[in-house]
């Protein structure tokens, strides 16, 4: 029987994440053709560089860019090699979240839920390096924890440094590993005592600590990864951090702990809200606590609150929980056991086999509602020339594009071609800039906050790219931010730009008046 409840819950997690890669087939986002531009500059011998000749790290995901290079050496797609690659690793994560529910009956209803969480799914699809965070984040979890359960390893230090250069949040995860350790060990020398087994008080040099050859190993394995990058980072790019990483901060402006807040909310319903999510992982923490569930909630909670202080992502289908989403469903799927144990103990398997099949059953609608409601991976139907097209067929050396989304329209031009992210993400100069927030403190359409018009136009560009909705009928353009509404009321741009056609493909690009 639980042969064969192995093999159905398998199945089910193959039907489940194969409808879903189907569902969204068609979903990117704009952000991955930045990544893909540096990935064809480095191949092309012009180095790690978005505009050749300036060196701005406008890219988060250096692992990612070096694992997609040997595609672009051979000339593949490198989207649907980012695909492929996505897939691999998703599967892979989709097995170590089966490891991870070891300790709780009815393995496979962790990847179970896992395969019906939607943004798990078309973030696979989507482009950039989510699968590979998400993958590397589970197998350092799941290395660290099996080198503690058994007592000796240290392959998660390698795997954290290479969380760490997938993106540069990733060393909060070694971080905790750091501390986590000996905090155990201290509690554990603690209850071997005397006085820990009487529950009475101990002296710090009872139960002190000292690195172990296992400790050392790991330090070693995370530093010779981390630290190399690092060093390379701070002489080429003369920054510790990304420009991706000061494009995005808003400091400590209250909007940033609102949206942060936000985000982390509407991730939490999207994920099984207060039934399936939190009243599970409530009873983890009071009923179920073990080294493994300690160290998963650890993970959590230090992701969740680095995602409230950064503000959230405003991309869609909630990517930075899809970081951790491996990691919840473990402790969900634990969680939900330790409830059905309370509903009826007699049957406490098919009890909570019921719950789990429920939160898949909401996951799911919530992928169907998405993809078919919300329209996120539908392909978008075209029924003239795209800016791209436009674009190829009129662009000379020399010229300069200014564009609102960095990605897409500078991976298809030429690589000698100068392209000015006016959201800052590839560029030094914006990214720096001191953030504002003109639409107060619940307002919308600021973006990151930076901008700078006279910048942008002291460029020169012949073409400028910005988010157009509709053109109101005094003749004004209608638009979603207010770096393009601030740049498009600027009386010097009115003067030299001009609407290159009113389509709703091309309403959006504008061409400087020769």
């Amino acid at each position: 029987m639980s042969r064969l409840r192995n093999v159905l819950g398998w199945l089910t997690v193959a039907g489940l994440f194969t409808s879903q890669l189907w569902l969204f087939k068609d979903f990117s986002i704009d952000d991955a053709f930045i990544t893909f531009r540096y990935v064809r500059q480095f191949v092309a011998g012009n180095g790690l560089v978005f505009n050749i000749g300036e060196r701005v790290e406008g890219y988060s995901n250096f692992l990612w860019v070096m694992l997609l290079s040997p595609a672009a050496v051979l000339s593949m797609d490198l989207l649907l090699a980012a695909r492929v690659l996505s897939v691999a690793l998703s599967v892979g994560t989709l097995l170590l979240t089966y490891r991870l529910a070891s300790t709780s009956p009815a393995l496979t209803l962790a990847p179970i839920m896992l395969a019906a969480y939607a943004p798990f799914a078309a973030w696979t699809m989507g482009g950039l390096e989510t699968s590979l965070f998400a993958f590397l984040a589970t197998a350092g979890a799941y290395a660290f924890i099996r080198e503690e359960e058994r007592g000796h390893g240290a392959a998660s230090g390698l795997l954290f440094g290479l969380l760490a250069l997938a993106r540069p949040e990733g060393i909060l995860f070694f971080g905790l590993a750091v501390i986590f350790r000996p905090r155990r060990l201290w509690v554990s020398r603690a209850a071997a005592t005397p006085e820990g087994r009487a529950g009475k008080a101990h002296t710090s040099s009872r139960v002190g600590w000292c690195p172990s050859r296992q400790d050392v190993l790991r330090l070693i394995g995370f530093g010779a990864l981390f630290i190399p990058h690092l060093l390379w980072r701070l002489s080429y790019y003369g920054q510790p951090l990304p420009n991706t990483v000061y494009a995005k901060a808003m400091g400590l402006h209250p909007r940033t702990f609102i949206e942060g807040g936000y985000y982390l909310f509407n991730g939490a319903v999207a994920l099984g809200g207060l039934g399936f999510l939190i009243i599970p992982i409530t009873l983890v923490v009071l009923k179920r606590r073990t080294l493994r569930h300690d160290f998963l909630l650890a993970c959590v909670a230090a992701y969740a609150l680095f995602i409230f202080a950064g503000g959230g992502d405003w991309m869609p289908m909630q990517r930075f929980w899809v970081h951790v989403a491996p990691l919840l469903f473990a402790l969900a799927h634990t969680g939900l056991m330790a409830l059905a144990a309370l509903i009826w103990p007699p049957r406490p398997i098919l009890v909570g086999i019921g719950l789990a099949l429920a939160q898949v059953a909401f996951l799911y609608l919530g992928a169907l509602d998405a993809h078919f409601v919300q329209g996120v991976g539908r392909a978008e139907a075209t029924q003239g020339p795209t800016m791209v097209d436009y674009l190829r067929e009129r662009w000379r050396p020399g010229d300069v594009l200014a564009v609102t989304d960095a990605g897409g329209l500078a991976y298809v031009l030429p690589l000698e071609a100068r392209v000015v992210d006016m959201f800052g993400l590839t560029d030094a100069h914006i990214a720096h800039r001191k953030p504002e927030f003109p639409s107060g403190l619940f307002g919308h359409g600021d973006g990151f906050g930076k901008w700078d018009v006279d910048y942008v136009l002291a460029q020169n560009p012949r073409f400028i790219q910005v988010h157009v909705i509709a053109k109101a009928a005094d003749g004004t353009f209608i638009v979603d931010n207010t770096s393009n509404r601030l740049l498009m009321n600027d009386l010097r741009f009115k003067a030299r730009y001009r609407q290159v056609a009113d389509t709703p493909e091309l309403q959006g690009l504008f061409e400087r008046i020769q």
